[in-house]
């Protein structure tokens, strides 16, 4: 891993193979000091790509009877990744390709580059994000 930072404040990240895209963006966020930002971009190759999605309409507390967690192996173009950063820790969405379909979800970890992976991360001046959970476990983002 790489990471080059900008006269603005902006950082540009590059992954090599086997890199982990979360857990070495968390790194970066340290690095840098970024605790409330974005992810603006991202592009990869990966090879294993664990995401999870909201499967269904009810919301309940238990947020293990709402949620689906899939890891898709083999090779995957990334197209897009972004998101939000708040207390320094990024949650993203990414879009996948593998030549036959398109999945997309909520980042998690374990998804490894194959290639190469190229994102860039900002930080927001004078804004202090968090996440709170709500009644039904939603960490919403607030500035408290």
């Amino acid at each position: 891993m790489e990471h080059f930072s900008a006269d603005d404040g902006t950082v540009v990240v590059r992954l090599d193979r086997g890199e982990p895209i979360l857990e070495s963006l968390r790194e970066v966020c340290s690095a840098h000091g970024i605790e409330t930002g974005a992810v603006l971009t991202g592009i990869a190759t990966v090879q294993s790509l664990p995401i999870h999605y909201v499967a269904q309409t009810t919301l309940t507390a238990d947020r293990t009877d709402r949620t689906t967690t899939v890891t898709y192996e083999g090779a995957w173009e990334i197209n897009s990744i972004g998101g939000v950063i708040a207390d320094g820790e990024p949650h993203l969405h990414i879009t996948g390709f593998n030549g036959e379909q398109t999945v997309a979800g909520h980042l998690e970890d374990g998804c490894l580059i194959n290639v190469l992976g190229e994102f860039t991360l900002t930080a927001f001046g004078g804004l202090e994000l968090t996440r709170t959970p709500d009644e039904n476990g939603i960490a919403k983002l607030t500035d408290e």
